[in-house]
């Protein structure tokens, strides 16, 4: 770039970034669009041992390539916002993770993501830009990471020295040429706190990260999952924070900076079981855990009954064992079984002779001889 442009580029990137500020994100930074080459050899090596998300998308060159969302690509604006607070409201009989406490921050991010388009609209008669939060293909945590953002802590999440690692993050890829921050450095050194407490031992030493054994992959997996993962969910209704709980960089942060991230779940298991599908909807509307439906909120809670053998709530699973859900009826057995009341033997030999379903009709079998045995 001649002198002229830098300068240029200079002043943009310092009134993009205090913008960014005034709009009322904690932290902004500029990095390239190159592609992101160690991320891509990371994801290459997973893909061939089958260790890839089911929340990943499987296209590695679109997750590393900024110019495959927009051609014109030269400089990426990331941007964070921390939802760090005080109190999560969780209770001994369910834990939801910290980042759905609040409204929906896809929908926070987005808002203000637009507001900072709009701004640099006034700068740039030209502007091309794609923006995303969470929402595109491509590593939100690697831009943040080249940008300046944090590091990538052993517990695979950004770590900022400020504000943690409880941070939401966003991006605009754009055609404006902008001067890039500087990486910091990792400051993880020998701690191994995230590793050593991960319930599930996804992490791994060298930031390795196996996202089948990852507590809150598996509260948002859907469908029928082993025993072995029922029974890691314990009390997590979804998600989990024990990684990042224990992250030294966690302590004696900011605290509640943004209201739209305050603690407001007021969900128990009582709640979940009761409402129908369209009332339970409502109730969760707005809410970052209502993307994946109100079905996976009610298998877990059900998961949850018969982990923590709260036979208080036994009578709300049993209205499941006639949901039309295959999926719910089948959950429905399996916690009867592990509960083991000798009553319910009738209940379930009864359901045997109507029920259609293979799957359901297996487990009731099983759980026929879990009760059994248990008398």
């Amino acid at each position: 770039m001649t002198f002229k442009k830098i300068k240029r580029a200079e002043k943009l990137s310092c009134l993009i970034k205090d913008k960014a500020k005034d709009i009322g994100f904690d932290l902004a930074g500029i990095c390239s669009a190159k592609p992101f080459n160690r991320a891509y050899k990371v994801l290459i090596e997973r893909k061939k041992k089958e260790d890839l998300s089911i929340f990943t998308n499987q296209d590695i060159r679109l997750l590393t390539t900024p110019k495959l969302h927009l051609p014109e690509a030269r400089s990426i604006i990331a941007v964070a916002l921390s939802y760090a607070n005080k109190n999560y409201n969780n209770n001994q009989e369910l834990f939801i993770s910290s980042y759905t406490q609040g409204l929906d921050y896809h929908m926070i991010m987005k808002k203000k993501l637009n507001l900072l388009i709009d701004y640099i609209k006034t700068l740039s008669t030209d502007l091309k830009y794609k923006a995303y939060s969470d929402t595109g293909a491509i590593l939100d945590r690697e831009i943040a990471y080249r940008a300046g953002i944090g590091w990538i802590g052993k517990n695979n999440n950004i770590i900022n020295p400020e504000y943690g690692s409880y941070i939401f993050l966003g991006e605009i890829i754009t055609n404006l040429e902008l001067i890039f921050d500087k990486k910091i450095n990792n400051n993880c050194g020998n701690c191994t706190l995230c590793i050593d407490n991960c319930p599930g031992k996804a992490l791994q030493k060298n930031n390795y990260f196996i996202p089948d054994n990852c507590l809150s992959n598996i509260t948002q997996e859907k469908g029928i999952i082993s025993d072995k993962k029922r029974k890691l969910i314990g009390n997590s209704l979804w998600g989990c924070d024990r990684c990042q709980d224990v992250c030294p960089y966690n302590k004696n942060i900011p605290l509640n900076i943004h209201p739209e991230f305050y603690p407001d779940s007021r969900l128990n298991l009582k709640t979940i079981l009761d409402l129908n599908n369209k009332e339970l909807k409502e109730r969760i509307n707005g809410k970052a855990l209502s993307w994946q439906g109100t079905r996976i909120l009610k298998r877990n809670a059900i998961i949850i009954i018969a982990n923590k053998k709260l036979l208080k709530y036994k009578d709300y699973i049993s209205k499941y064992l006639d949901d039309n859900s295959p999926i719910l009826r089948y959950y429905a057995v399996w916690a009867l079984g592990e509960l083991n009341q000798k009553n319910d033997k009738q209940i379930l030999m009864n359901m045997l002779n109507k029920e259609k379903d293979t799957n359901v009709k297996l487990e009731i079998n099983k759980s026929l001889k879990k009760i059994k045995m248990g008398g």
